[in-house]
């Protein structure tokens, strides 16, 4: 059952009838039993996975809690500092066992869907290296959701072990939050003391709950079915055949791909968050307007947000704060080198976020080529950054003016569809041959006479994509200054839904869809 799907729409609206009918006490239960049937349409044979990582990290963090609960029972009657201490390291350590088998199961549940074959592949071509006999290649199945489900039930049992919050006793409430059908498939990747927030009390039917979630999975339908599975067809038609194209066609079908993966993305998020925000749940944000960046710092601080706070809480810091890193920094300090130590204790993390992201991200050579490539960007940003700034400093420039902020936004952009070419490529030989195409077979003059109706588009669609890139311009610059929803809110009735009917029919009019259209499933389902 796909987001961009009528079925859907039915099955989210019959979801939020029930919802609100079953009364504040029968709300978690409509969900627990509206999130299994998304599961069972999904398929049957997946729920298993999701079942058991549910269930491995809610006794997991019960078990946690219990011996915290009974470390602090000894605590307050032990009478000296050296028996606290000694009470609170077995306790850490019974606690840390606990977190480990947890972690472990969930963990190795994900590698061995994900993974499995991706290294079975890997290891049996050293094997034929050297002469030994092939191992059989796994043959697993891929639950939806897996990576992102995963993620929540790691932050979960890592808060309750580090004291964050207590371990939660209702399994109906943890099950809903892990199994939550708008977030199971793409995220947001949220967080279970704001989910649990939201729902413990129940949700009172708010008009203006079920307006704003309209409106914003509204928004993310034009971006899905207007912008992103129209400029699809371009993108896969160029990258699939790019033998039969110039290098500069091929670089404009990455730049756009880099609008379509943004309008694809974010416009699921925006589906699924507005139809959370019917049901009075708010998803964590997951895009801020990315390409309005000055930096790709910046840039990763504003795409798929949730992923990024997921892992710098629970992948960065850990590794800031690890026994290697704080030996290496003892072992610069010592000998009085302080920008090595500083670099270090920066760029290691982020060395290994990126390699985990860029497996996270698929079980292929060409995403850790891609995490491998913005962890080069950002380690570099880190290294030059005196550079950058005595050349600022010596050059009298300007860097709050508009024209200098154009340059480091379209700068950021460019970087950014670099590192997609190995994101879109079906290999890294693709990629490599990719790259070699746009280097040594470009002709910018092509641009003048190409037939850009080869692509099957009349010049009036390409119009109306023209006009919907714009739309979507206009909209993220209005979304950087001000509030649109509660500008409209504001606003005049007939004007208010003037633009909602305006957007309906444009999603109707020029959508992609219909008779002997393949529906394109959203890109970060693969994921």
């Amino acid at each position: 059952m796909s987001y961009q799907s009528f079925a859907f729409l039915l099955f989210s609206a019959v979801t939020l009838i029930l919802y609100y009918i079953s009364g504040r006490h029968g709300q978690k239960w409509v969900l627990a039993a509206a999130n299994l049937f998304f599961f069972v349409s999904a398929g049957a044979k997946y729920l298993p996975y999701l079942a058991v990582t549910a269930l491995v990290t809610y006794l997991g963090a019960l078990c946690i809690g219990r011996v915290y609960k009974k470390a602090d029972e000894k605590l307050a009657a032990a009478e000296t500092q050296p028996e606290k201490k000694e009470i609170r390291k077995k306790a850490k350590s019974k606690a840390k066992c606990f977190l480990l088998l947890s972690m472990l199961v969930a963990v190795g549940l994900l590698a061995y869907c994900k993974y499995a074959g991706f290294f079975t592949e890997n290891l049996n071509r050293v094997l034929l290296h050297f002469g030994v006999p092939q191992i059989e290649t796994f043959k697993t199945v891929l639950p939806i959701g897996i990576s992102f489900y995963t993620f929540m039930a790691l932050s979960y049992i890592l808060d309750v072990y580090w004291k964050r919050y207590t371990a939660e006793k209702n399994p109906l409430t943890y099950a809903v939050y892990l199994s939550y059908f708008p977030h199971v498939v793409q995220g947001p990747i949220d967080r279970f003391n704001e989910f649990k927030e939201q729902i413990k009390d129940g949700v009172k039917l708010s008009y203006r709950n079920i307006t704003f979630g309209a409106q914003l999975t509204l928004w993310g339908f034009f971006k899905k079915l207007v912008i992103a599975d129209r400029l699809g067809i371009v993108v896969d038609k160029v990258i699939a055949g790019y033998a039969d194209y110039d290098g500069i066609i091929v670089i404009l079908a990455l730049l756009l791909y880099s609008i379509q993966i943004y309008a694809d993305f974010s416009g699921c998020i925006d589906i699924v968050s507005g139809i959370s925000e019917m049901f009075g749940i708010k998803l964590r944000r997951n895009f801020n307007h990315p390409y309005f960046s000055r930096t790709m710092a910046e840039f990763w601080r504003r795409w798929h947000i949730s992923l990024q706070e997921w892992f710098k809480d629970y992948i960065y810091y850990p590794v800031s704060a690890s026994a290697l890193t704080k030996k290496v920094k003892k072992f610069f300090k010592k000998r009085s080198m302080k920008r090595a130590e500083e670099l270090f204790s920066s760029c290691f993390p982020i060395l290994v976020v990126w390699l985990i992201t860029g497996i996270w991200h698929g079980a292929a050579w060409k995403f850790v080529v891609w995490g491998l490539f913005h962890a080069a960007l950002l380690i570099g940003s880190l290294v030059f950054e005196p550079v950058f700034k005595f050349f600022t400093r010596i050059l009298h420039l300007d860097t709050d003016n508009f024209g200098w902020r154009f340059i480091q936004m379209a700068r950021t952009f460019l970087l950014c569809c670099v590192g997609r070419i190995f994101f879109r490529a079906d290999s890294l030989a693709h990629g490599t041959a990719l790259i070699k195409k746009m280097v040594t077979d470009t002709t910018p003059a092509v641009l003048a006479y190409f037939d850009f109706t080869s692509f099957g588009f009349s010049w009036k669609m390409i119009f109306v994509l023209c006009a919907a890139l714009l739309v979507l311009l206009v909209g993220d610059i209005l979304q950087e200054n001000i509030s649109v929803r509660e500008t409209l809110a504001k606003s005049n009735l007939v004007f208010r839904w003037s633009i909602m009917l305006l957007g309906l029919i444009a999603v109707i009019i020029f959508g992609v869809y219909g008779p002997g259209y393949d529906a394109a499933s959203f890109i970060y389902e693969q994921f």
